[in-house]
C-alpha cells in the first residue's frame, strides 16, 4: 500500500474502517475501506465463545466484500461508484474507491430536512439510471437507501455498497436489506426480483420530498404490516406543496403489485423526471 498516503478515519462499521487517502503518483483523493479479520476479533472481545461467533460473522462479511468487488469490477456507469484497487491477504481485505467529498444523500437530507423537487428529481433520475443499467445485466442491488448514495458533486450521486447485490437467475427468497426500505414481496418471502430496488427508490423519493419514510414503526411486525399494505398518506400537510406529477411517480414506484410497479428503465420517461431531472 505504499502507493497511498493514508489519512484520518472517515467512517466505520462493525467490522470495517474507512480512511481518507491520497494516491501518491497523482494526489488523487480516495476512500480506503479496510476489513482486518484478526484486529476486528481482538478489538471486540477476549471471550473464546464470543470470538468464535464473531469469526463466523466476519467470514460472512468477507463473502460480501468479495461479492461487492466482483460486481463493481463488471460495472461502468456514471452513477455507480468506481473501485480503483482491491487488495487481499489471509487476514485483511482492502478496497480503494473514489472519494466522495460531499458525503452521502442521508447527510444532505438530515441537514436540509427535505429537498426541493428539482434536486429530488435529479437524484431519483440518476439512481434509476444506475438501476436500469444493473437490471439490464440481471443484477439486483437489494439495499437502496440514502446512506448508499454518495454525492460526488452537488448534482451527481453514485450508488455504492454492493455487498447484498447478486445476479438474478430466478426468484430470490433471502430477506435482506434495510427494513424500512424493504419491498412487500421480500417480507412475504414469496420470491422476488429486480423490482425490489424500484420500491426502495420510491421510499427514498418519499423521504426526499417530505423528510420522512412512508412506513414507520419501532416495532418490526407493525412496520412490515404497514409495508405490505402500501398506503401512502398524501393527505398529510407535508404533501400540500408537492406536485401531482411527483405524487404520481411515487405511487407507481411504491406499488404493492409487482407487475404494475414502474420499471427502473421507465422512470426517465415519466413526465416529472423528463421535466425536472433528466439523468446527467
Amino acid at each position: 500500500m505504499k502507493q497511498y498516503e493514508i489519512g484520518a478515519m472517515i467512517g466505520r462499521g462493525n467490522f470495517s474502517r474507512v480512511f481518507f487517502a491520497l494516491r501518491r503518483k497523482d494526489d488523487k483523493k480516495c476512500a480506503l475501506k479496510l476489513l482486518a479479520f484478526c484486529t476486528a476479533v481482538a478489538a471486540i472481545s477476549a471471550d473464546v465463545a464470543i470470538v468464535e461467533v464473531i469469526k463466523q460473522q466476519l467470514r460472512g462479511k468477507w463473502f460480501f466484500i468479495e461479492n461487492e468487488v466482483e460486481i463493481l469490477q463488471m460495472c461502468s456507469h456514471p452513477n455507480i461508484c468506481k473501485i480503483i484497487d482491491a487488495y487481499k491477504t489471509s487476514n485483511k481485505y482492502l478496497l480503494v474507491f473514489e472519494y466522495a467529498q460531499n458525503g452521502d444523500l442521508f447527510e444532505l437530507i438530515r441537514r436540509e430536512g427535505r429537498l426541493d423537487e428539482k434536486d429530488a428529481a435529479v437524484y431519483t433520475s440518476q439512481t434509476a439510471s444506475a438501476l436500469a443499467y444493473l437490471h439490464n445485466r440481471k443484477i439486483v442491488h437489494r439495499d437502496i437507501k440514502a446512506e448508499n448514495l454518495l454525492l460526488y458533486s452537488k448534482k451527481q450521486v453514485q450508488l455504492c455498497d454492493f455487498g447484498l447485490a447478486c445476479t438474478v437467475l430466478g426468484p430470490l427468497y433471502r430477506v435482506c436489506g434495510t427494513p424500512s426500505y424493504c419491498a412487500p414481496e421480500v417480507i412475504r418471502e414469496t420470491g422476488y426480483g429486480v423490482a425490489v430496488d424500484v420500491w426502495s427508490l420510491g421510499v427514498l423519493l418519499h423521504i426526499m420530498l417530505v423528510g420522512f419514510a412512508p412506513f414507520r414503526s419501532n416495532e418490526r411486525n407493525r412496520l412490515f404490516r404497514l409495508i405490505t399494505q402500501g398506503r401512502i398518506h398524501f393527505d398529510l400537510p407535508e404533501w400540500k406543496d408537492v406536485s401531482t406529477k411527483a405524487r404520481d411517480l411515487l405511487s407507481r414506484m411504491i406499488c404493492t403489485t409487482v407487475e404494475n410497479r414502474i420499471a427502473a428503465s421507465e422512470v426517465a420517461s415519466h413526465p416529472w423526471i423528463s421535466e425536472l431531472g433528466p439523468a446527467t
